[in-house]
């Protein structure tokens, strides 16, 4: 569980104008929000994030669900989820993954209102420093293949914005339900290796207990032995093959 910390002195002037009814509504917000994925929860558009805007919307949230600045029993949930959803807005593989699966959701849902569409094809993007920096190697971005937005008005209307937020929300299910489902099977299968070799070694101690046992009575048996034959046990033996 993330941390409470308290919010950043420049921001205490802002938590004035935030009543506890909009503070207790944002908290709500989030803890209903689909936590898979942070765009929704942080209340961004579906693009490459911009780590100033990142900055701005998380401490704008952050102040009104702070548990040291709200009187909810559910705050430090709510700033927890805020907390892991800017965690993985600022991962920038993590933002790549995901806006790939939009991707996939506007695919899916121009297929299913019969809308021919053409991808744009990958490319990598190489962006030369800015005038009046240090000098350094270029900034190489990859740029995911995608849809042209403008191209589709349904795509940009707000039907086909939730849509688009609707069927995302199905996919990334789908992908987690996947990969709890192949964690358990790899848990079962650890399991199983985990039973085998407990039994193997316990295999191994039962007959190295026996050797153990049969060691220690040696002595016995062949005493046993010997009184037999001292008593003419073998004598008898042989007697009564004969008869």
């Amino acid at each position: 569980m993330a941390t409470s910390t308290p919010p950043p002195k420049d921001d205490i002037d802002i938590d004035r104008y935030l009543t506890q009814s909009e503070k207790h509504l944002e908290i709500d917000r989030i803890l209903n929000s689909f936590k898979l994925d942070p765009f929704s929860i942080l209340e961004l558009p579906y693009k490459a994030v911009d780590p100033k805007q990142l900055k701005l919307a998380y401490r704008k949230r952050s102040l009104m669900v702070h548990p040291d600045k709200v009187d909810h029993p559910k705050a430090q949930d709510a700033f927890d989820i805020l907390k892991k959803a800017e965690s993985e807005l600022s991962d920038e593989n993590r933002v790549r993954f995901i806006l790939g699966i939009v991707e996939e959701a506007k695919v899916e849902v121009l297929r299913k209102q019969g809308i021919k569409f053409k991808m744009i094809p990958s490319k990598v993007e190489t962006k030369m420093n800015e005038e009046g920096k240090e000098d350094g190697p270029p900034t190489v971005t990859m740029v995911p293949a995608h849809i042209d937005e403008a191209e589709y008005p349904y795509i940009m209307s707000p039907e086909g914005r939730q849509a688009v937020k609707d069927q995302l929300k199905d996919i990334l299910i789908e992908m987690e339900l996947r990969k709890r489902r192949l964690r358990k099977k790899e848990m079962e299968a650890e399991g199983e290796i985990a039973r085998k070799t407990e039994e193997a070694m316990a295999e191994r101690k039962r007959k190295a207990e026996e050797a153990k046992q049969w060691e220690a009575t040696r002595e016995t048996r062949v005493n046993s032995w010997r009184d037999f034959q001292k008593k003419g046990g073998a004598k008898k033996i042989k007697k009564k093959k004969t008869a």
